[in-house]
Order: structure tokens, then C-alpha cells, then sequence
């Protein structure tokens, strides 16, 4: 006999791998009379920092580009006067839709990135738990687009998402309260049991009428298996590509002169590199290093200098060819002219 318990693990165990952790549920909306409640809860454990650096390096102008890179090499905070740059504060929030009403779903489980400076929302994954039919787990050309902040919910996951994005230590629930934000704690995979049980006892629960069998879960699985592998991949390409343009803005040197060449006249040029990984997409990554760091020591063991000539190179190769690179250490402009 199908287990309808399953259903709930399916959707916060698979879509969302938010389930490895305990969840930090917030209320942060509640709208509606008796029978057409809803409620927006969001899990504070699954903020994710998304911002748009490869976006940013493409806009800025050189003067921007050098400010970011200051700032980033930058140990003591910024003097007052110091130009500041970067990309767009972004979060990725996880955000539970609960309805009373029996014809509306039992609830909405989106992820949404949240975009500070322009306050706005943009959906980025997004699953139907339906009471009389099977879960819909919704394609992205089906999301709405991005949109303005403008909605009362959609207000207050904005100044949640870009109150505690930059600063997880600012959820002082008796701050927060005053926001509009009530903490609930870890209700689990699912907030509904809490907010039947504790914000809508007046009310009368719906009762699910639709029970999946088991080979129809099991599709579900696998749908939602292979949703998480796309965003998993998609956001490790972003990361990767973030990092290594980030190396190179700034930069003109003979590293540039390499991407497009094949991987063996790299090889024949600067030697076998130190460490090779092969990627499972057919790609290989190669590690060299220029330089080195040598520390002086006393007669006690005590470092009484340390010059760092180090520069370690990162040389992605994909069907035999470079296709970028990224670099590492104060001695890179000195290594690679």
C-alpha cells in the first residue's frame, strides 16, 4: 500500500537538499480570512549567497573592476572615501505557500533568489503539492520573471532574505518580531502541521483525496533527482566561472594568449604540470606552480622572514584544449608577464 508519508519526504529531502541540515522556519506572511488563509514561511538555513559576479565583471567599468579587487585583497575595513564596487547582493531562499482552501493546493515549495539592490523576486525552482492529484513539479519555462517586490509577501521576503543574508547573527527574535517575522524553529520538512496546529485551529483541515502509488512516486524521484543535478551543475559552472574571472579581470599577460591552444603545446611549453584531474564531463584540470615561499627560521625555530615568490596556475582543458585558467598568489604578476 502506497505510504503517503513518502510524499513529504520526497519534497523537502529531493528538491530541496536542505533536509541534511535542522530547518530555521520564519512566518513571514500571513494573509486572508477563513477558508482562503495562506501563510509564506521561509527556511533561514537555506540562504544561499547568489550574487552575479560573472554579470558584474562583464558591466564594470575598469575603475569598478579595480575597486572590487581591492576590496577583496583589502585585510583592515574600508577608510571612509574608499570607493566601493562589486556585484548585486543576490540570495537564494527556500519559501513554503501554505493554503487553507481546499481547491488550492496544500502548499507551494519554491526556492527564489532575491535581489537586494533592485528589490525583486525571481522564482528558481518550484513544486505543487496538490490534495487531489499528483505533485507538480514545475518546469522553469513555466516560472513567472523576475518582478519588483511589490506584493506584501513579496516585501517581506525581500527584507528577511537581505536582513539575514549579509548577517546570520541578526535574527534576535524579539527584533525580528518587530519586523514581522515569528519564528517558529525546526518544524521539519514541512511547515503545514505547525500552522494548522498553532495559527488556524479555528479552521477545518482538507483532507487529502489523492493517494500516489508507488511507481508513480518512484518517476517523481527520479524527476526531482534530475532537477537537483541541473541546479547542482548550473550553480558549480556559475561558481567556477565566477572564480576564474575574478582571476583574470585586471589582467593582460601571456596566460590570455593560451585559451584555444591545445593542451600538449601547453605542456610542451611549461613543462608537465605538478597535478592532473580528470573531470567526469571529459575535462582535465592541470596544476602547475612557479616560485616559491622560503621562510627563514632562527636558532629557536621562530620565522624571522618570509618571502613569498609562489604563483600557482590553474589550466582548464576540455577536448584537448585550453579552455581557461585561473591563478593564485601575490607573486602572479611577477611569474606570468
Amino acid at each position: 500500500m502506497p505510504n503517503p508519508g513518502r510524499v513529504a519526504s520526497l519534497i523537502g529531502g529531493l528538491l530541496f537538499a536542505s533536509s541534511a541540515h535542522a530547518a530555521d522556519s520564519w512566518v513571514i506572511f500571513t494573509g486572508g480570512e477563513t477558508p482562503n488563509r495562506e501563510a509564506w514561511v521561509v527556511d533561514a538555513q537555506s540562504l544561499a549567497d547568489r550574487s552575479d559576479l560573472v554579470g558584474f565583471l562583464q558591466r564594470a567599468t575598469p575603475a569598478e573592476q579595480n575597486a572590487y579587487l581591492k576590496q577583496l585583497r583589502r585585510r583592515e575595513p574600508a577608510k571612509p572615501g574608499d570607493p566601493v564596487a562589486g556585484p548585486e547582493p543576490v540570495y537564494e531562499i527556500q519559501v513554503n505557500t501554505v493554503y487553507e482552501n481546499a481547491t488550492k493546493p496544500n502548499r507551494l515549495v519554491r526556492k527564489y533568489w532575491v535581489n537586494c539592490s533592485q528589490n525583486s523576486v525571481a522564482i528558481r525552482t518550484s513544486l505543487i503539492q496538490w490534495r487531489d492529484r499528483p505533485m507538480e513539479n514545475v518546469p522553469p519555462d513555466k516560472f513567472e520573471p523576475q518582478a519588483e517586490a511589490i506584493a506584501p509577501w513579496q516585501v517581506q521576503l525581500v527584507r528577511f532574505a537581505c536582513l539575514v543574508g549579509p548577517d546570520p547573527k541578526a535574527k534576535a527574535p524579539a527584533e525580528m518580531m518587530k519586523r514581522g517575522f515569528f519564528s517558529i524553529g525546526d518544524v521539519g520538512q514541512s511547515p503545514v502541521d505547525f500552522i494548522w496546529a498553532s495559527l488556524w485551529k479555528d479552521g477545518k483541515r482538507p483532507a487529502f483525496t489523492y493517494l500516489p502509488g508507488d511507481a508513480e512516486m518512484d518517476r517523481t524521484v527520479r524527476s526531482l533527482e534530475a532537477t537537483v543535478a541541473r541546479g547542482q551543475s548550473e550553480t558549480s559552472k556559475a561558481l567556477d566561472e565566477s572564480r576564474r574571472a575574478a582571476n583574470r579581470v585586471g589582467r593582460n599577460n601571456l596566460m590570455d594568449l593560451w585559451i584555444g591552444k591545445t593542451e600538449q603545446e601547453f605542456v610542451r611549453t611549461w613543462g608537465p604540470p605538478d597535478r592532473v584531474e580528470n573531470g567526469a564531463d571529459g575535462s582535465r584540470t592541470l596544476y602547475l606552480h612557479r616560485g616559491e615561499r622560503v621562510q627563514g627560521l632562527n636558532a629557536y625555530g621562530h620565522v624571522v622572514s618570509d618571502v613569498n615568490n609562489r604563483c600557482d596556475i590553474t589550466v582548464l582543458t576540455t577536448d584537448g584544449y585550453v579552455r581557461d585558467y585561473a591563478t593564485q598568489g601575490a607573486a602572479c604578476a611577477q611569474q606570468l608577464r
